[in-house]
């Protein structure tokens, strides 16, 4: 029998976390053959009922809340509180964003088994956002993390992900970012430890839509990958590949709820304008060079602040073009990751 944190991470959350805590619940209940359960809410001090929805959700499984100091802020100071957690119950751990609306037990649960089944170490999700979201992961991790170990992982950013507890057993906790960093450090972690890696299909899944190019979520994120660049060389993880055709089972989602005020993630930045460069080689170009001098010990934060203008002008560039065909749009994602792996070898 598995013992299983269902960590949620969440300030300013009250409008999807009731639903979420049920659904979750629901899930550990269908796991209930091969794994106990603990729902554990990451707090962060919020201005609406994020707390008292998560108390009042239906559901049987015990909870526990956590919560940052006083005043606390960023994503990764609540993930590291859930990790602390499991590793101290010696027990595997379910992430999961507190803003996934609309949720499915049966999806969560499939999730989880997957990873048991194959004996994962962590297992990340095949889904789609919107067009014109998701462009930190879309042009910025991917690429990256194909570049720096080989691997063809499709969510490194993923805000639901299963870590196994011999996977957790790695980690140093004090180590990881405070901010929205945590997910790509997690996922280099994995693969620097040559952990076991699922992929699964997760075709129902909405995130919140306030977020559509946040700078502070993609300077965060490069600063994160960045900082590994500069600890050193990495593993070569070629042996993750892309699950072949996952994108046939994949469909475009409606557009995502528009932003409701209170708790918003960092206000979008609208696009540079644009300079006659053609975009694409451009953030190519500002990417590898920003690569090279972290390798070369440059200051991460610096390096990441300096990509903000190449990362929005190709973003938009993307997004106001007509939306391709999903098979298309996934292909642009790997070939640009494998232009960038030529670029730097």
């Amino acid at each position: 029998m598995r013992d299983l944190v269902i960590g949620i991470p969440a300030r300013e959350e009250g409008a999807t976390i009731g639903t979420l805590v049920s659904a979750l619940d629901g899930a550990a209940s269908l796991l209930g053959e091969v794994a106990t359960a603990e729902l554990v809410l990451a707090y962060q001090d919020s201005t609406d009922d994020t707390l008292a929805n998560f108390a009042a959700a239906a559901g049987r499984w015990p909870r526990r809340v956590l919560r940052s100091a006083p005043g606390a802020s960023g994503k990764g100071r609540n993930v590291r509180l859930l990790v602390e957690h499991a590793i101290a119950r010696g027990a595997d751990l379910l992430l999961v964003d507190g803003d996934i609306r609309d949720p499915v037990p049966v999806d969560f649960a499939r999730f989880v088994a997957s990873g048991y089944d194959d004996d994962s170490d962590m297992v990340l999700p095949l889904w789609c956002r919107p067009w014109g979201h998701a462009n930190a992961t879309n042009y910025l991790a991917v690429p990256v993390v194909r570049a720096l170990f080989g691997a063809e992982i499709r969510q490194p950013l993923a805000g639901l992900r299963l870590l196994a507890h011999r996977a957790l057993r790695h980690l140093d906790p004090a180590s990881l970012p405070d901010d929205y960093g945590i997910d790509a450090a997690l996922t280099m972690a994995v693969l620097e430890a040559g952990g076991r890696v699922g992929q699964v299909v997760v075709a129902r899944i909405e995130h919140d839509g306030r977020q559509l190019n946040s700078e502070t979520i993609m300077v965060e994120v490069a600063r994160a990958l960045f900082e590994r660049v500069a600890a050193g060389p990495t593993a070569d993880r070629a042996d993750l590949v892309r699950p072949a055709g996952y994108e046939r089972r994949l469909r475009w989602p409606e557009e995502s709820h528009e932003p409701d005020g209170a708790g918003s993630p960092p206000a979008a930045r609208p696009a540079p304008p644009m300079d006659g460069r053609d975009p694409r080689r451009a953030w190519l170009d500002a990417l590898k060079a920003a690569l090279e001098a972290a390798a070369d010990r440059a200051d991460p934060g610096e390096l990441a602040a300096s990509l903000v203008g190449a990362f929005f002008d190709h973003a938009e560039w993307r997004r106001r073009s007509a939306r391709p065909e999903l098979a298309e749009a996934e292909a642009y994602v790997w070939e640009l990751a494998a232009e960038l792996a030529a670029r730097l070898r």
